[in-house]
């Protein structure tokens, strides 16, 4: 749930929107996907089981010719559609995130990267993915 009790607490706090790091103990980070034509927006689909006591959150970056993945932040997507938790872990649930709403990114762009962050209160339960599908929206 992404809440103090359930985060690692680390001297020095970096929130995961920053470029290039995160204070957060599990993620999992895309490698940069280059688009063929320019897009205003991502629909992602991402298949997981999460069990009571976790969370996850995911972040995107777009980028522009000229512009480079270590100097843009990361920015959260919120969930469309909230599900339920489930201990039972051969169940998975569809997550849907929409990157640029209905109207999509006022900047169009031709590269873009995603990242999960996993929280748990219990080491012993996790978050466990089992697909990830990322559909380009253009104009």
């Amino acid at each position: 749930n992404g809440d103090s009790a359930s985060r690692n607490n680390p001297i020095t706090y970096v929130p995961e929107t920053d470029p290039g790091a995160g204070s957060a103990l599990a993620k999992h980070i895309t490698r940069p996907v280059t688009l063929v034509e320019d897009a205003v927006g991502l629909k992602i689909l991402l298949s997981a089981n999460r069990p009571s006591v976790t969370d996850f959150k995911v972040y995107f970056k777009t980028l522009q010719e000229g512009q480079t993945f270590s100097d843009t932040n990361w920015e959260e997507v919120v969930r469309q559609v909230t599900q339920p938790t489930d201990d039972n872990p051969n169940i998975f649930r569809e997550y849907e995130y929409l990157v640029g709403g209905d109207t999509g990114l006022d900047t169009p762009f031709t590269r873009f990267a995603l990242k999960i962050v996993m929280f748990s209160s219990n080491n012993a339960r996790v978050p466990v993915f089992q697909d990830l599908r990322v559909i380009a929206l253009i104009v």
